[in-house]
């Protein structure tokens, strides 16, 4: 066994390569006693990305390593070498990560992309969700948890396996291939069930809020708008910060399961059945927050290849599903509501544009300057009309939910 280390900081990395079986463990207790006292640290990290074995005496040895600091934890371990950790009861008392499962992407086929990365298709039963931007990699966990807790809750979503690592520092999620169009190309291609597949949208929407969760992993939709806030008024003056606040204000908490981002392309169908798929952004909140982002399609592009891009629809076929999904979910034919109901979605279509000012991704970053002078010029001098807005929207939607 061979083994090395760094410091960082107060943080000590220690790798080790080979068998940690008994000889190695009594020779390495030794050094690494050694180097600990030259090397003053409050964070132990173990690398295991190279530990092939380990013996009884050797995970002595861990529990030492573990006994010296007040923070430790192992990380990249192979599978092999895992096992025997949650054999012992080792993963329950220390923070250990397994090695990520390496995919290389130059063999896989490119069939998607976003704001933040694109999707790969692995192998016929598997695709890979890949983040090109390093400030995302925080939320793949999270969104690898999300995904799981939300199956288990009963939603219908596609099967998440683990995160994997895509090289050149790019990291991905990897889920079940599913083998169908996305509603909106299902739309696209078949215009003559608009209402058929618009109503199943309706019913997936309601059993998504009708399940409630407190579960810690979904975070709060309303915190998810904070933290927006916070990031899109860095751009803005203080008195347009302050101006953000009126519709965060409006905005209720909530404990309903919501998407965040429950667009067309964002489900699947397949044997008949809707599949939610990218769950990054699914928080605990209000209806009125799927609401927000589903207006930002059913509203439209300037071209139909922005909007192809983005939904699967041309602008023609999302004014139809939007007239069409006004009436399903406001249960209403009245012409004159369905356009009220119209007006509304424009006003939050601009919420989600405006607060949105703030993020990383590159489309963003593109159009940032444009977004903040339609705000200046179209959303803040309407601000309390479209807060207005909001708080009727919202008591409309605990009616559809009580009934």
């Amino acid at each position: 066994m061979n083994y090395s280390y760094k410091l960082d900081a107060d943080v000590l990395t220690f790798s080790l390569v080979g068998r940690l079986d008994t000889e190695a463990s009594g020779k390495l207790d030794v050094a690494f006693a050694d180097i600990c006292k030259e090397n003053p640290h409050s964070v132990l990290v173990l690398d295991a990305a190279g530990l092939e074995y380990i013996a009884s005496s050797g995970l002595r040895t861990i529990l030492k390593m573990a006994k010296s600091v007040k923070s430790f934890r192992i990380v990249n371990v192979i599978p092999s070498v895992y096992s025997v950790f949650e054999m012992t009861g080792f993963s329950k008392i220390i923070n250990i990560s397994k090695a990520l499962r390496r995919i290389d992407l130059s063999k896989c086929e490119r069939i998607g992309e976003g704001g933040n990365g694109a999707v790969y298709r692995v192998s016929e039963d598997e695709i890979v969700k890949v983040n090109f931007n390093p400030e995302t990699y925080a939320g793949l966990d999270k969104e690898l948890a999300k995904a799981k807790e939300a199956f288990l809750l009963g939603i219908p979503t596609a099967i998440s396996f683990d995160m994997v690592d895509c090289g050149e520092g790019k990291k991905g999620v990897v889920y079940e291939t599913i083998k169908s169009l996305t509603l909106g190309e299902t739309i696209q291609s078949n215009p003559e069930r608009m209402e058929e597949l618009t109503e199943m949208y309706v019913e997936q929407l309601n059993l998504l809020h009708s399940t409630r969760s407190d579960n810690p992993v979904f975070g709060s939709a309303k915190d998810n708008y904070r933290n927006q806030v916070e990031n899109a008024s860095k751009f803005l003056t203080p008195e347009e910060g302050e101006l953000l606040k009126v519709i965060l204000d409006a905005l209720p908490e909530g404990d309903r399961l919501v998407h965040c981002d429950a667009h067309p392309k964002n489900i699947m169908i397949q044997n008949g059945e809707m599949l939610w798929i990218d769950m990054e952004q699914m928080s605990a909140g209000h209806p009125i927050y799927d609401l927000i982002s589903i207006a930002v399609v059913l509203n439209g592009m300037r071209t139909d290849e922005m909007i192809m891009h983005i939904a699967g629809m041309d602008n023609a076929t999302v004014a139809l599903l939007k007239e069409c999904f006004i009436r399903k979910y406001f249960k209403t034919e009245d012409k004159e509501m369905i356009a009220k109901y119209a007006q509304m979605f424009d006003a939050l279509r601009l919420i989600r544009a405006v607060f949105a000012i703030g993020f990383t991704s590159s489309n963003t970053e593109k159009y940032r300057q444009a977004i903040i002078d339609m705000a200046r010029n179209v959303f803040f001098p309407n601000i309390q009309n479209i807060a207005g807005g909001v708080k009727y929207l919202i008591s409309v939607i605990d009616n559809i939910h009580k009934a």
